[in-house]
């Protein structure tokens, strides 16, 4: 799922279709930025060396680009020959799958996630939810108010539980139930910007990655203050109505009710489905900001709190102390944004 774009005041995004890279020169003290297209959305990278980097950026950036790409290959919904894309073709005919380590690993995140975000018995992140989404055309591009019965067919196909993970890690097969299919994109961005930021690690610079509204920092900018990340207000999608000051190493993610919908009628319908009614979820809320030290939880963690809506949300924050919620309802009301603290 496309996630509520965040704007960062100290990295000015360009809206864009395609690639448009921004490479400084080679030399091993120089801040290097680089923005491009991929995975459906447009990412920027900002690498801040330090003295102890022990790459000249530019490679460093490279490296990073062949990540992306590497993953998009991997976990894209739409490319033929993902991992993905493979295990959607086999539904249900009983095969067995190889996947590659990354698919295994977020395949495995995305399963134990929605077994831990149920509510009421129904899972509030679920990345079989694929066919519901596409009902509705938010896959592709004709949108439209599915009737009740369609939703209802639908809605049979769907619940984590038709993921099967082979019992040998090693051999890394999956196979899916008669019918489903999945889509991790709800937690994919999350999980990359957390493998990014491991090769930043890795060679000691400091930075800040942007994914299409997935931000995750490494370290501190230049002068030491910490990155600091705009949100954006539901209302118009342009101005911010606040600013969270990151600490060192945090994923910051929004999933929002405006980004991605359409209007029928007079009413707007996003998204964020709900696996109770096979409908955009109604939880009163038009945001949610989620704070933390992994991505993909972050990312993962946004949609699960938007559809369970504010107060099972801090029910589950309570066993989740490093994860940290701030609301915005589609009142305008703000709650939670303390967190910037």
């Amino acid at each position: 799922m496309q996630k509520l774009r965040l704007v960062l005041p100290i990295l000015l995004l360009v809206a864009a279709i395609g690639i448009a890279v921004f490479l400084l020169p080679g030399k091993k003290n120089e801040m290097v930025k680089e923005e491009f297209f991929a995975m459906d959305t447009v990412m920027d990278i900002s690498l801040y060396p330090t003295k102890d980097t022990d790459e000249k950026p530019d490679v460093i950036m490279a490296e990073l680009r062949d990540r992306i790409y590497e993953m998009e290959r991997e976990l894209s919904v739409t490319k033929p020959d993902s991992d993905i894309c493979k295990l959607n073709a086999a539904s249900g005919n009983g095969e067995w799958i190889p996947v590659s380590e990354d698919a295994w690993e977020l395949i495995s995140e995305a399963v134990a996630v929605s077994s831990e975000t149920k509510v009421d018995g129904y899972a509030t992140f679920d990345p079989t939810l694929y066919p519901i989404v596409r009902l509705w055309g938010f896959t592709t591009g004709t949108n439209r108010v599915p009737g009740g019965d369609e939703i209802k067919k639908e809605l049979e196909k769907v619940g984590f539980g038709n993921i099967e993970l082979g019992s040998d890690p090693n051999k890394r097969e999956v196979r899916l139930a008669k019918g489903a299919e999945m889509d991790l994109g709800a937690c994919a961005k999350g999980f990359l910007s957390d493998a990014l930021c491991e090769i930043m690690k890795k060679h000691k610079v400091n930075g800040i990655v942007s994914l299409g509204g997935n931000v995750q920092s490494v370290g501190t900018k230049e002068d030491g203050e910490s990155f600091s990340v705009g949100i954006v207000d539901p209302k118009d999608g342009q101005t911010l109505t606040e600013v969270i000051r990151q600490d060192r190493d945090q994923a910051v993610v929004t999933s929002g009710n405006y980004e991605r919908y359409f209007e029928k009628d007079g009413k707007r319908y996003h998204h964020i489905m709900d696996e109770r009614t096979g409908a955009p979820a109604d939880s009163g809320l038009a945001s949610v900001t989620v704070v933390g030290p992994r991505g993909v939880l972050c990312d993962a963690y946004a949609t699960a709190l938007f559809v369970m809506g504010e107060e099972k949300a801090n029910e589950f924050l309570k066993s989740h102390t490093d994860y940290h919620a701030a609301f915005i309802y589609e009142d305008g009301y703000k709650k939670g944004f303390e967190i910037q603290k």
